[in-house]
């Protein structure tokens, strides 16, 4: 299975965009999403800077927040295939991948209903994006929160997900139940954000070729002890040609409870090194929690918590993030806060290089449907982080970010 899987993904994206042209129903949707911003952040992380905002004091007033194009294709009774892209001055050639799999859900015959994808996509660890969007986008806020923007920018799947869920609706009872699992590959440089650049709170999501540029750290420049590795990141690479694998559970009752579970683990060998590219080995526990009691009030809670290694203990990180948001309908629209707390703990061997981060954010929102494809969110952000790094290029090691963010959003 680890010397066809390449193959198939390479062959992937063309074999679904050929499918594409052959069937009947197909159905494309889109997204463009354009923003005014105000911010006071010193060098935004997307600079080389260790900005926590994806804006700074230096980005444009106006921009286009994201523009996202997506189809989806029935290719059988129980096969689909389904392919976004997204659009961006970053991305490698402006446009790039962001996800793209096929999906076999056959007709249950029972209680239980099973499905499989292949490809390229998101692994389902977050409550506050709605998986059914085009975009990968949260649904109360422009921000995510610190642990969905790290998925955004460094984990994708490319692989074979199984899932296996027991509607509680075949025998009348308001109870459900699912497993998912997964084996993939790639993913193996994730952590080198985390280690050295930390955590962050926003929205933007990278493409499938995207590379992200470090901080101008001394450990890996071309004297320092770290001098095989470069500045430039591609997350989502193959090294060593092992396996990675998730596995997680969920639970829901009705409407008003959602609870779910995962463990992921890429496996990388932290001796491996490739074009520049360690191999970290990353792992994590990421539990999660919706409750929607009564008077329409929604609460989500997230927390993360694993630990990242590359080489001979040259850096060792061990990581964390929570979050908690609440919501409710206020006027024609609903208003919402979210609190995020989030640290990484150095345990390595190089005092050369710090990183160790502590800090929070908290984000009010207030979204409004205009019309059935446009809608309008407004946001304001503040995020307080420390770390120490950040005085080997110049930074002060505490920033206070703070900005202010209007956002109008046309699905079509």
């Amino acid at each position: 299975m680890p010397c066809i899987m390449p193959a198939i993904m390479k062959k992937l994206l063309p074999v679904i965009l050929l499918l594409s042209a052959s069937v009947h129903a197909a159905e494309w949707r889109g997204l463009l999403d354009v923003r005014a911003v105000h911010s006071n952040a010193g060098r935004s992380w997307l600079e080389a800077g260790m900005g926590k905002s994806r804006y700074d004091r230096d980005s444009d007033a106006f921009s286009v927040g994201q523009a996202v194009l997506r189809g989806d294709f029935d290719l059988a009774d129980s096969l689909s295939a389904s392919a976004v892209f997204s659009a961006d001055d970053r991305h490698h050639g402006v446009v790039d991948v962001r996800e793209a799999w096929l999906a076999w859900k056959p007709l249950p015959s029972g209680a239980w209903k099973a499905g499989v994808k292949l490809g390229a996509f998101f692994p389902q660890t977050s409550v506050e994006i709605d998986y059914d969007d085009i975009a990968w986008t949260p649904s109360r806020t422009i921000s995510s929160s610190a642990i969905n923007s790290w998925i955004g920018e460094e984990l994708r799947t490319k692989g074979i997900e199984l899932q296996l869920l027991r509607s509680g609706r075949w025998d009348g009872s308001p109870h459900d139940i699912g497993f998912t699992a997964a084996l993939f590959r790639g993913n193996d440089p994730t952590g080198t954000l985390l280690a050295w650049r930390g955590w962050t709170i926003s929205d933007r999501i990278a493409g499938l070729n995207e590379s992200v540029l470090l901080p101008d750290l001394p450990v890996y420049r071309p004297d320092g002890a770290i001098w095989r590795q470069t500045r430039t990141i591609h997350p989502y690479r193959e090294l060593d040609g092992r396996l990675g694998y998730y596995a997680g559970a969920q639970y829901r009752y009705g409407t008003r409870v959602e609870l779910a579970g995962m463990h992921y683990d890429n496996r990388a060998d932290p001796l491996v090194v490739v074009d520049g590219q360690y191999g970290w080995r990353t792992r994590f526990d990421h539990v999660s929690a919706v409750l929607r009691p009564a008077g329409q009030w929604e609460l989500m809670m997230q927390a993360m918590r694993g630990d990242t290694l590359m080489g001979k203990n040259g850096v060792a990180v061990d990581f964390k993030s929570w979050y908690a948001l609440a919501s409710h309908p206020v006027g024609p629209g609903r208003l919402a806060l979210r609190y995020d707390r989030f640290s990484t703990t150095g345990r390595d061997a190089l005092p050369e290089d710090p990183n160790d981060e502590t800090g929070h954010g908290v984000a009010l929102a207030y979204s409004m449907q205009l019309n059935d494809s446009l809608s309008v969110v407004g946001e304001l952000l503040r995020v307080r982080s420390e770390r120490g790094a950040r005085s080997q290029i110049g930074q002060a090691p505490l920033q206070n970010e703070h900005s202010a963010m209007v956002a109008l959003r046309w699905h079509f």
